[in-house]
């Protein structure tokens, strides 16, 4: 096991990725076609009522500034699990934990903790980041090459 561990964590830091990038393009569809207040109501999903009907532009703006983060984001730690994590990299295993590691304590901090997400919607990352940072530790604890 602790020969593939690496390679387990690299598919839940690939998941990790891949829902943060349908995530960040069903709020840009959602930002074309709802506009701002529609994210909103999108993202508050404690109490999608507490969302505004309409927005002022630059809540619009920050909407689809955060969703396109989200999207990249999520791209580059699928990307980085594909090529440097699938292969027990050092640089690999700290890029994706930062990344990720970033991300998550930023939706705790400013959505969870507050009550604004229902703790269900924010779970699975937050639950495949644990899972991706467990077995990548593992990978790199029993790498031959402590330097690679």
């Amino acid at each position: 096991m602790s020969g593939r561990a690496h390679r387990i964590g690299a598919v839940f830091y690939l998941l990790w990725g891949i829902i943060h990038v349908l995530g960040g393009a069903a709020m840009l569809a959602t930002l074309r076609s709802a506009g701002g207040a529609g994210v909103l109501r999108m993202i508050a999903t404690a109490d999608p009522g507490s969302a505004p009907d309409s927005v002022p532009e630059i809540v619009t703006a920050v909407a689809g500034f955060h969703s396109w983060n989200l999207l990249w984001i999520g791209a580059l730690v699928a990307g980085v699990a594909l090529t440097l994590n699938w292969r027990n990299r050092r640089s690999g295993f700290w890029i994706n934990l930062t990344l990720a590691g970033a991300a998550d304590a930023g939706l705790v901090a400013f959505m969870l903790a507050p009550g604004l997400m229902r703790l269900s919607d924010g779970l699975i990352g937050i639950v495949l980041f644990g899972l991706a940072f467990m077995f990548s530790g593992l990978g790199r604890r029993y790498a031959t090459d402590m330097r690679s």
